[in-house]
């Protein structure tokens, strides 16, 4: 529900396999009557959930969706995201949730992400880690 937010951040707006969505999404986020707690990021989509080749693309948006958390994300927020596994599988969906989960010192969806890099640092040094950007 947006009115229990102060923020709501669009990681997403242009689709490259698909020019004018990115003009349309701006648009809907004009009219939507939150509009004024939206603070958009308007990096493309990576496309890499369709084509594997766009592995670069994907990590750059992670940098920088990692990036804005380390400048935007003040102590007492809270974060409410997508799930690890995007909902459905959409990659983009699971790169913010790592990206909140690897770069905040806040709640994530009602979890500790220090907890999380803690385990995954446990899990990579015995090298059992089964999940990389």
């Amino acid at each position: 529900n947006p009115e229990e937010y102060d923020k709501i951040v669009i990681v997403f707006t242009d689709r490259l396999d698909v020019p004018a969505f990115g003009d349309s999404r701006r648009q809907a986020m004009k009219e939507l009557p939150y509009a004024d707690k939206i603070i958009n990021l308007n990096l493309p989509e990576s496309n890499y959930w369709r084509d594997k080749t766009k592995r670069e693309d994907y990590l750059d948006c992670y940098d920088d969706v990692c990036f804005w958390l380390q400048a935007g994300i003040e102590e007492g927020d809270t974060i409410t995201t997508h799930n690890p596994y995007g909902e459905y599988g959409h990659t983009d969906h699971m790169l913010v949730w790592h990206a909140c989960m690897d770069t905040v010192d806040v709640p994530v969806n009602g979890r500790d992400p220090k907890l999380y890099r803690e385990a995954k640092e446990v899990y990579k040094s015995n090298k059992v880690w089964t999940w990389e950007l």
